[in-house]
Parts: C-alpha cells; sequence; structure tokens
C-alpha cells in the first residue's frame, strides 16, 4: 500500500513538470515602422524614434533637431504632446527636470543656437514614475526615470517650436508593433 501511494505522487509529479515545460509564456518582438520619422521646415528638421534601453520593447523617444535657421529656436516644452492612438496623453519628460516643474506646466523652453543640432531621449510622462526609484528588482540600480512599455499602434509627437516669434506645431508619428516570435 505504501509502496503504491509512492508511485502515485512520483506520478503526479512527473505528469506536473512535464505539463509545465509545455506552459511557456510568449516571448514578443517590437519593431516600429517606420523605424525613424523626419519632418523638414524651414526653420528646422526634426527625427523621432522609438528607443530601447536594456529590454526588448521600447520604452523611450530619441528626438533629434537641427536648428537650419540664422536665429535661435525653442522647443516648448509645456505645449509639446505624447499623443498615442490620435489621443493626447500628456507631455514628455527627460532626465534633469523636476517633477514640480512638470506638474506645475513650468520646464523651461530648450534653446537650439543657429545651425547646430540638439538630441534628447524622451519619455511618455504617463509611462513612467517620477519618484526615485527604490525597487531595484529590474535590474536597474540607479535612481532615475525609467521609460514603461510603449503600447503597440500609433506614437506622435506633437513638436511646438518657438522660431522668430510664430508657434509651429508639427506631428511627428511612428507606428511600433508587437509580434510574437
Amino acid at each position: 500500500m505504501k509502496y503504491g501511494v509512492v508511485r502515485f505522487a512520483i506520478g503526479i509529479i512527473v505528469t506536473m513538470m512535464l505539463g509545465g515545460l509545455g506552459c511557456s509564456a510568449a516571448v514578443y518582438e517590437y519593431a516600429s515602422s517606420p523605424v525613424s520619422k523626419t519632418i523638414e521646415t524651414q526653420a528646422f528638421t526634426a527625427s523621432f524614434a522609438p528607443a530601447r534601453e536594456d529590454a526588448r520593447y521600447f520604452s523611450s523617444f530619441m528626438l533629434e533637431i537641427e536648428n537650419k535657421s540664422d536665429e535661435s529656436i525653442e522647443i516648448d516644452w509645456n505645449k509639446t504632446l505624447y499623443i498615442y492612438d490620435e489621443k493626447n496623453r500628456g507631455g514628455f519628460v527627460f532626465k534633469g527636470i523636476e517633477p514640480t516643474q512638470v506638474r506645475e506646466k513650468r520646464i523651461p523652453n530648450e534653446v537650439i543656437p543657429p545651425r547646430t543640432r540638439f538630441s534628447r531621449r524622451l519619455f511618455p510622462l504617463a509611462k513612467i514614475a517620477m519618484a526615485e526609484r527604490k525597487d531595484y528588482s529590474a535590474g536597474k540600480d540607479k535612481p532615475g526615470l525609467y521609460g514603461g512599455k510603449l503600447s503597440p499602434g500609433e506614437n506622435s509627437i506633437l513638436l511646438s517650436i518657438q522660431s522668430q516669434g510664430q508657434l509651429i506645431r508639427k506631428k511627428i508619428s511612428v507606428v511600433i508593433t508587437e509580434h510574437v516570435k
């Protein structure tokens, strides 16, 4: 009788182990179409692309602007918006700004001198936490901004640039896709 119970228990354990091997989590692959999108005006050229940090998924964007004019231009961060699937999802944040500046919409404009290039990694405010990171379980060992996974679909920036006293607003979009690998 004792031998039968042990055999039954071993059978159950082996069955559970084999069943567990068959149940594996899906692995996803992320892509962007186009990889980077560029727009051009008389005053500037701007490109916008999703970026990865240490993960397989996109968690931020790279914004690059070339001032083609002979005058300084300014990015108005308080009017520059993150648009997801045609809906306003708030603004962008980046390293070096304070949470109070974001809450009070007092992020200083970024001045780009004439005939120079500017680049910055941007995090959609809707996808990050502004507090210092205290949970290092994700493998990050320093406090600061860490972006969450960007959702598949159309991801855009509504870029607001002050040039010669005028506000220029341009939308730049990329489509992030998610496929089972």
